[in-house]
């Protein structure tokens, strides 16, 4: 990115609230339930309003002029589970981030929520939240709530035509809460948009859709270069879904060329002509409605129709009662954004915040120094078992597990064994968290590293030069010498690899432990240099036993 495209980031991140605002408003109602919200048949802007929280038999909570969804709410989400040098943290969102989230979402899809108390399981990884209830399984999860959040891993991209890079990244956030291709595909496709209109400041049409398409094939293909999406998520999706990953992805590409054919961009797209589209796509029927792909596709025609009118296309998708509303309008926005001049026309809550993160990003994508968020320890991560839990008491004061003090912005309103309250974290985002009318002690090891009492800040007294050298072994396979040799491999085995100075992938290391019988002493080092290297350790040193233990099997059972 250049330097002149700051307010692009800017203002996506401001008109992707935008339009989540607009539409949450009439999300999954109809006219009378519109009336209901806010006293008008149709939405203008945005307003202040009541929705019912809490179920059929909640209550009715006031919601300020502005605010915003769980769409809004997941894409701040992963903005904070970015880290200051571009990487995205996918651990620390699924087990910190996603769990948190229970606590103070608003409008969350059954899917994502399902997804969310999946993670709340010790065994449960962001690449092992395969799960199956009565209610709900990991692989039948093909919503856009993966597709809606994504937007900051292009907004921090340091290069735009890298679809490979941030294709990773959307994968590793999609398949923490979505198991269907559908679902994971359409975050895909959002994503390679986005880049698009970044970085050529125009946006994708009828051109550019086709490509964009043609690369959800190759999705296969990245995740294959990706150690923890290759040898960790993939085997085990493959068995709980039955399928090939490759074939399925090629199964959603045709059913999106078949759409994009069945429409015609040179058709004016008016109030009767979009509800014909979404209908015609299935945006209304309840089976298809919030599809990962149908509101990929529904967004991308928004925002290429409305190109010189943005608040005209937010407010018709905003206004097509049955569809989902906020979501649509949420991705437009962010397409819209990149192009238009301005901030939108009303009020979005934590407007500043979505400044900072957006900033943030763009800094990141500038290669710029930037701060990280603090999680706590995901080594002494153990959230509660009950999500009326995750807001409790600490020696801080009231506080919400993993992002930190609470600060009581209004007065409780009890519903149903529950209170609910509206607050504001440290780093300025409004919540309106669930939580018991009296608050049960969270344990410290739930709080940021930033916010702990003094005695758990040891970490933060030693100098930065120190600090640096406890990050040291991320390093170590930089160099041929320290790289992870195994002991009695061959002369020259690894010599043309050293040469160029890239570390072994586990495949090869695994691959050259085949060739040399497994000996214990080097499967022993191999799987030492997976633990210590560095903050994915844990999850390379689990792929690393996975592939392991199938090639070992695979070599006793071949005929001698």
């Amino acid at each position: 990115m250049s330097a002149m495209q700051w307010e692009a980031v800017r203002a996506s991140a401001q008109w992707a609230a935008y339009g989540d605002a607009l539409g949450f408003i009439t999300e999954l109602t109809d006219t009378a339930g519109v009336r209901r919200r806010i006293g008008h048949d149709e939405v203008t802007t945005t307003v202040p309003w009541k929705r019912r929280v809490g179920g059929r038999y909640g209550r009715d909570m006031p919601l300020p002029a502005g605010a915003y969804s769980d769409d809004t709410q997941l894409r701040l989400a992963t903005s904070r589970a970015i880290r200051g040098d571009g990487e995205f943290d996918a651990e620390a969102f699924a087990k910190i981030e996603v769990v948190a989230w229970q606590a103070y979402a608003l409008g969350a899809g059954r899917g994502t929520k399902a997804a969310a108390t999946g993670l709340m399981r010790v065994e449960a990884k962001w690449s092992q939240n395969v799960f199956a209830t009565k209610a709900a399984r990991y692989v039948d999860i093909g919503g856009n709530g993966a597709a809606m959040r994504i937007q900051p891993h292009v907004w921090s991209a340091r290069d735009l035509t890298n679809w490979d890079h941030i294709t990773r990244d959307v994968v590793r956030n999609a398949v923490s809460t979505h198991g269907h291709p559908r679902g994971i595909l359409g975050a895909v496709l959002h994503a390679i948009l986005l880049a698009h209109v970044l970085d050529t400041n125009e946006l994708p049409g009828p051109k550019q859709w086709r490509p964009a398409v043609d690369w959800l094939e190759q999705v296969t293909d990245v995740i294959a270069k990706d150690d923890e999406l290759a040898y960790l998520w993939l085997p085990t999706w493959s068995d709980a879904a039955g399928i090939d990953f490759r074939s399925a992805a090629v199964t959603v590409a045709n059913e999106c060329r078949a759409a994009l054919e069945a429409f015609d961009p040179t058709t004016p797209l008016t109030t009767e002509t979009y509800a014909a589209l979404v209908e015609r796509w299935g945006g209304f029927d309840d089976a298809t409605r919030g599809s990962g792909t149908v509101t990929t596709l529904l967004a991308a025609v928004l925002a290429h129709a409305y190109a010189d009118s943005p608040e005209a296309g937010l407010l018709l998708a905003a206004n097509t009662l049955g569809s989902d509303t906020d979501t649509i309008a949420t991705m437009a926005g962010a397409l819209l954004g990149v192009v238009t001049a301005g901030p939108p026309p009303g009020t979005v809550q934590d407007v500043q915040l979505i400044d900072s993160e957006a900033r943030r990003m763009w800094d990141i994508s500038q290669g710029r120094e930037a701060a990280t968020f603090a999680y706590p320890d995901l080594l002494r991560w153990s959230p509660p078992k009950a999500t009326l839990d995750l807001v409790g008491h600490t020696p801080v004061g009231p506080a919400l597990a993993g992002l930190g003090p609470l600060t009581p912005t209004d007065a409780p309103t009890a519903s149903n064994q529950a209170t609910y309250v509206w607050g504001t974290l440290p780093f300025g985002q409004s919540v309106l968290v669930r939580a018991r009318p009296d608050l049960r002690p969270l344990d410290e090891n739930l709080l940021p590293g930033d916010v702990r009492p003094p005695r758990s800040r040891q970490a933060a007294d030693v100098p930065k030069e120190q600090q640096l050298l406890f990050e040291a072994p991320v390093q170590a396979a930089a160099s041929a010498d320290q790289r992870p040799a195994l002991a009695g491999t061959a002369p020259g085995a690894v010599s043309e690899r050293a040469h160029r100075h890239a570390p072994l992938s586990i495949e090869e290391i695994v691959q050259e432990l085949a060739r040399n019988g497994f000996t214990p002493e080097q499967v022993g080092r191999a799987l030492l240099h997976q633990i210590r290297g560095g903050r994915y350790g844990v999850e390379r040193a689990a792929a690393f036993a996975g592939l392991l233990a199938r090639a070992y099997h695979s070599e006793q059972e071949r005929p001698r």
